[in-house]
């Protein structure tokens, strides 16, 4: 990708992760308001300590698994690339993943390469469906949803911190400011959608068509 492409694409993201950031403060503020008022108290924070639970869970299994771990973390890794490919209209020839090494191979545009490269970094494939899942629970098994949700979680996050560094490829291969700037502005966006998704009388589909319309409305502002 040209260098012009790469400015053009970072310039977007930043935007983009300014607007991400401004609708994760303006959902907590949402959950704020929510915990201080009779919802809160009638148990709707209730979700929270249910995700964090599971989210806490996965790096301490890691830890005291940590070997028979790597090859869910590897497949998780490897899987991010070959859903982003597919996302991409990428043709996938071959998934590899083993305890410490894993690949796949592709071919297709390359335009859209950086996102492939980048996907495990920021890109949450295991929480998103789960969450799409949670809509058809039935009430008195959501806290069991939402460890697992949470549990995923944990996951990216223990993969992030072992993964994320300079002296990864995927990062490398794309000048290092741009990498950081698409990585982190992912994952303000994954973080809003989280929080969207649990605000009271909302889902993941009900977040995702806020975000439409919020972000058509800062577009038609600034075009005006």
């Amino acid at each position: 990708m040209r260098k012009i492409s790469y400015i053009l694409i970072g310039l977007l993201m930043v935007l983009l992760g300014v607007f991400f950031l401004v609708e994760t403060w303006s959902s907590i503020c949402v959950h704020f308001k929510t915990f201080t008022g009779k919802a809160g108290k009638a148990g709707h924070y209730w979700w929270f300590l249910w995700v964090l639970l599971g989210a806490v869970i996965f790096p301490l299994i890691n830890r005291v698994l940590e070997k028979n771990m790597d090859f869910i973390k590897t497949f998780s890794h490897e899987f991010s690339h070959t859903v982003v490919s597919v996302l991409t209209l990428q043709r996938v020839h071959s998934f590899h993943a083993e305890e410490k090494t894993g690949e796949i191979t592709h071919s297709g545009n390359t335009r859209l390469g950086f996102m492939i490269s980048l996907a495990p970094y920021c890109f949450m494939f295991f929480t998103f469906p789960l969450m799409a899942l949670r809509c058809l629970v039935e009430p008195g098994f959501l806290p069991i949803m939402d460890v697992i949700i949470g549990f995923t979680i944990g996951l990216h996050a223990v993969c992030f911190k072992e993964d994320t560094g300079n002296y990864q490829t995927d990062i490398t291969r794309h000048p290092l400011a741009f990498s950081y700037i698409y990585i982190f502005a992912i994952l303000l966006f994954d973080l809003s959608l989280i929080l969207m998704s649990y605000e009271p009388q909302s889902n993941i589909f009900y977040a995702f068509k806020d975000y439409a319309v919020h972000l058509w409305g800062y577009v038609s502002m600034l075009w005006s």
